[in-house]
């Protein structure tokens, strides 16, 4: 049996196969010649770049980097850091007013005693003696100088147990004959004879459960009285000046 016709063209007769011999494959032959060496393709450049839009990049950069910073710094800085607090008073500014006081020299401080009636006299003693009325009374000796004379200016804070206390303790005070909170020289803190107490001019106030309370009469001269009935109205004048002074000796009154 012959055999069969293979497609394609005739093949060399060289190049049939024989019997025990392996089949011939032709060549393909094109593209790099065997002995020329790989090459390795570089890409093409970039297009050069537009050197003011890359410095325009990095400029705003910069700044959102620093803006970044900035509000990250105030935020660790405003929250954990304290304000350094301001110096505390020890005493409270003087008001302005009509007169310029000044402490007593025998009296530099105020003084402040928790046994209220201790430091009264008449009904106004009676009722400060009373559970639950006082707190504490305050009393302070002042000096100012007067057309030029020097009075002699008492000034008391007395705390109540509430406002409506403090109205009852006015009220009292304000009545002659009722008895009155001492003042410095009465109580014999401060000697200045002949005067036994300061008691020519007076006024009083009421803030809140405090009661300020101010006396006045003039100092005297060569160990000899020089107030008189005439002076009343102004030391009147004096004492309602000096209510101020009750913060001063007293900078929590009214609250």
């Amino acid at each position: 049996m012959s055999d069969p016709q293979r497609p394609g063209p005739p093949w060399p007769p060289e190049h049939h196969n024989r019997s025990g011999e392996t089949e011939w494959i032709p060549r393909v032959h094109g593209g790099r010649p065997p002995d020329e060496p790989f090459r390795f393709e570089e890409p093409p450049p970039a297009p050069p770049g537009n050197p003011a839009l890359t410095w325009v990049f990095r400029i705003a950069g910069l700044v959102a980097v620093a803006v970044v910073s900035g509000l990250v710094f105030w935020y660790v800085t405003d929250g954990s850091t304290a304000k350094p607090s301001q110096p505390a008073e020890t005493s409270q500014p003087r008001a302005a007013g009509l007169y310029d006081y000044q402490a007593h020299p025998k009296v530099p401080t105020p003084r402040v005693d928790s046994d209220c009636a201790q430091h009264a006299y008449g009904q106004t003693k009676t009722l400060l003696g009373k559970p639950g009325e006082c707190r504490r009374v305050t009393q302070a000796l002042f000096t100012a100088d007067v057309k030029g004379r020097t009075a002699l200016v008492a000034v008391s804070v007395v705390r109540m147990g509430d406002a409506a206390k403090a109205e009852d303790l006015r009220k009292l005070t304000d009545t002659d004959q009722t008895g009155n909170v001492d003042d410095l020289v009465r109580e014999g803190v401060v000697k200045v004879p002949p005067l036994k107490s300061v008691s020519n001019g007076y006024d009083s106030q009421v803030n809140g459960d405090a009661v300020v309370i101010v006396e006045a009469d003039f100092a005297p001269v060569d160990g000899k009285a020089v107030g008189t009935k005439a002076d009343k109205n102004l030391l009147d004048g004096v004492c309602s000046d000096a209510l101020r002074l009750g913060a001063q000796i007293d900078p929590g009154q009214g609250n």
